[in-house]
């Protein structure tokens, strides 16, 4: 083919930009390359080296917008050996930037355009060419219609009114602040029940169709019933039924009959009505009351007058009501009397249907006379005064009732003398009684009682009580005798009452037993101690007894050594006079701190471009801890050091029973490779300038040593030459990258003179100056400055 290509970095048929929202804009970045073809001939169409190329972009659509970053005459330029060095079918290094934009329309869909890339520049015979390459652009615009609501409100319910219920509103709101008001509709509206209220919108061309619902309830309407009676009527002996009674409400007004309660016998009758209600109207009801009057009956009521006897007494009479029918037991004849002097007994008489009548009649009766019989029982000595006598007085009607019995001499042992004497009472006259009794001696029980248990003190113990006793209570409190009362052991305690004019003699005692006093040892223990490697004993004990000074004990321990807890134990036996003791506490052996030493080379060592790994670990610690620590770690131990960032190793040790975790860190230095060269022809330092031939090859020869081992191994050596262009006239700006290789050479190494050589095509424009570095896998870098001519 006759003729380079110009293409896209996009190698598909089409360019796709994929959905683009409704009236918004996407871009797209192309990349605009030349295509080598022809270059085993001498085609017309192909461009030549160096050729500045001048890229341009048009398209079909107004949608679409094309722009060539950094627009001008020479978009990128080709390379200077373009035509020889490039195969066919091969792309540019370098091209243009181009960005396609597109903006949507408001309508929504597939669409496409074309856009043609031209670009121009001069050819192998320095001719003006163009190439050019058309690409087919895609893009769907999303949807337009935005979406709506339909809301529907409605009243939770509204009462039955017999017609049609619309109480709903709508409204649809959008974007962009879209409302408006929707047509409501309506089922089943007019009688009680659930009702739906819906409405509908159905779009425009700029907002999606929407609808809504709502229900509200329709629940049943009140209704009135009212029931009319008069004040009163008068009592017939038959059933009155003097009222009347309506309904009304929505749609509804009739008579109801009434119903009656309480309404023949006199006093207050009341009438009812009640509606059920109905499928859409409520239930009521009403109630009403009026009076029927009473009738007059015929009473006579007499008195009684007589002597007490105990039995009731009360008036006596009768009534008769319409008709000369025998009333009496409607009849009430008031109080009745057992007691002198009576009284007055009102008497009442009250009856449904007849009025209510009151009256007093006199009730009189007149004392009886009574009788005390007086009996007494012996007794024996309590220290109260005796008390053993009763008397009852009787009389007529039911008077059998205790009289205060009062004594003389009562007291001590020997005769008393016991009286009663009966005032009388309401319904009695008053009598009197007399007789004597004995008061013997009272026999004594002595009690010598010991508490316990009683503990060994030192000094003589005295926890037992005597006491003299009755049968009526305590006589005497005495203070026992006490025997061996001071040791541990058996004791005794005793004591003798002589008797008095009162009391008759008796004795007791009685043994208790002095128990051992306990003791007690207070053990103290430090919290924790650190761990050494030999058994730790930094308990201390002492003894503490009741009479005895305090004094040490000895301390048995377990577990004492490695790290963990301790238990440690003492004890003492006790004595004739103390028990022994015991106790139990412990301690914690912590385990002990270690020191870990990291040991690195003091010398720099060379850099190697890989991991340097040069230090050991080693950790000693309480006991016999003296070991290796194993791996070490290490950062920043693959770069060359700096002066502010050596490389660091770091040794961890876990610790074990015994021991904490330990860690400890070291530095050491990775130094750079050392250069020599650049050598002749070339002239090195910062202010030197070497002249050459624009176009020339310059030999960049070198020698790197790591320490004092030449490296010879290009991969190691990892080398990257730059060429920038640099003032030398401070007006001057700076070039990109020049550096480029002499056909066919690349970097090598010379065994024979131990030295690495890259040749460097200078570039042909003459006058320019140039510094070229070279830097190496382990940062360092070699420079050199060179002026065309």
């Amino acid at each position: 083919m006759d003729g380079d290509l110009l293409t896209t970095g996009v190698q598909t048929a089409d360019i796709i930009l994929g959905t683009v929202a409704c009236a918004s804009q996407t871009t797209r970045q192309v990349g605009i390359y030349v295509q080598s073809s022809g270059h085993n001939g001498a085609g017309t169409q192909v461009f030549g080296n160096n050729a500045a190329v001048d890229v341009t972009a048009s398209t079909n659509s107004g949608s679409l917008q094309v722009s060539i970053a950094a627009d001008s005459t020479t978009d990128f330029t080709l390379p200077n050996d373009w035509q020889t060095a490039f195969a066919n079918d091969t792309y540019s290094p370098t091209g243009a930037s181009a960005t396609i934009a597109v903006t949507a329309g408001t309508v929504s869909g597939p669409f496409s355009a074309t856009v043609t890339f031209s670009g121009s520049g001069k050819n192998v015979a320095n001719s003006q060419i163009t190439r050019s390459v058309t690409k087919t652009v895609k893009w769907t615009v999303g949807d337009c219609q935005t979406p709506t609501t339909t809301t529907v409100t409605c009243p939770t319910s509204v009462p039955y009114s017999g017609s049609a219920a619309t109480p709903c509103q709508a409204t649809v709101t959008g974007a962009n602040n879209f409302s408006q008001s929707v047509p409501v509709s309506y089922t089943a509206n007019t009688d009680v029940g659930t009702v739906t209220a819906s409405a509908t919108f159905a779009g425009t061309a700029a907002h999606k169709a929407s609808s809504g619902s709502a229900t509200f309830d329709i629940v049943k309407a009140a209704t009135t019933t009212t029931v009319d009676c008069p004040a009163s009527v008068t009592y017939t002996g038959s059933a009155q039924t003097p009222c009347t009674a309506n309904v009304s409400g929505p749609g509804l007004d009739e008579d109801l009959t009434p119903s009656y309660s309480d309404n023949t016998n006199a006093g207050t009758a009341s009438a009812s009505a009640s509606f059920a209600g109905d499928g859409n109207l409520l239930g009521s009801n009403d109630t009403e009351t009026f009076a029927i009057e009473a009738a007059d009956a015929s009473c006579e009521v007499d008195g009684y007058i007589g002597i007490y006897d105990g039995a009731l007494h009360g008036a006596t009479g009768s009534c008769t009501g319409l008709g000369g029918v025998d009333l009496s037991h409607a009849l009430q004849l008031g109080e009745s009397y057992r007691d002198v002097p009576g009284g007055p007994a009102n008497w009442s008489f009250e009856l449904p249907n007849y009025v209510k009548q009151t009256g007093s009649v006199g009730i009189a009766i007149g004392k009886a006379t009574s009788s005390i019989t007086l009996e007494c029982s012996d007794t024996v000595y309590n220290s109260a005064p005796q008390k053993t006598c009763s008397a009852t007085v009787t009389g007529a009607g039911d008077l059998s009732e205790p009289v205060t019995v009062t004594y003389e001499d009562n007291t001590d042992a020997g005769d008393a003398t016991a009286k009663a004497e009966y005032a009388g009472d309401t319904n009695h006259e008053g009598s009197t009684a007399e007789v004597t009794f004995s008061i013997a001696k009272a026999p004594t029980t002595t009690t010598v009682t010991c508490t316990g248990p009683n503990t060994y003190t030192g000094v003589a113990l005295t926890p037992c009580t005597a006491r003299v006793t009755a049968d009526y209570g305590v006589v005497d409190t005495p203070t026992p005798s006490y025997a061996n009362n001071t040791d541990a052991g058996t004791a005794a305690a005793s004591y003798q009452y002589a008797g008095d004019a009162n009391h008759e003699p008796s004795s007791d005692s009685a043994n208790f037993t002095i128990d051992k006093a306990s003791s007690s040892i207070t053990l103290d223990c430090p919290v924790s101690v650190v761990y050494t490697g030999s058994p730790l004993t930094p308990c201390t004990a002492t003894v503490s007894a009741v009479a005895l000074p305090d004094f040490g004990a000895g301390v048995m321990y377990s577990a004492n050594t490695n790290a963990g807890a301790v238990t440690a134990s003492a004890s003492w036996p006790g004595d004739d006079n103390h028990h022994g003791t015991t106790a139990n506490g412990g301690f914690e052996i912590a385990k002990a701190p270690v020191t870990v030493t990291v040991t690195c080379p003091t010398a720099a060592i060379p850099f190697t471009g890989s991991a340097i790994e040069p230090c050991t670990a080693w950790v000693t610690g309480a006991g016999d801890l003296d070991q290796a620590v194993t791996p070490v770690e290490y950062f920043g131990n693959t770069a060359v050091s700096t002066p502010t960032t050596p490389a660091t190793a770091k040794a961890t040790y876990p610790g074990d029973a015994n021991h904490l975790e330990g860690e400890g860190t070291a530095t050491f230095r990775i130094e750079a490779w050392k250069f020599d060269g650049f050598y002749k022809p070339v002239d090195m330092g910062d202010t030197v300038l070497n002249i050459v031939k624009g176009g020339s090859t310059v030999p960049l020869k070198f020698t790197v040593r790591a320490g004092t081992e030449e490296v010879t191994d290009v991969t190691k050596l990892a080398a990257k030459f730059v060429a920038y262009q640099i003032s030398c006239d401070p007006k001057d700006g700076v070039s990109d990258d020049l550096f480029a290789t002499t056909g066919g050479t690349t970097l090598r190494y010379d065994a024979t003179a131990h030295q690495w050589i890259q040749n460097w095509a200078t570039p042909k424009t003459a006058g320019k100056c140039y510094q070229v570095t070279l830097t190496t896998a382990d940062g360092s870098t070699l420079k050199a400055q060179f002026k065309t001519k």
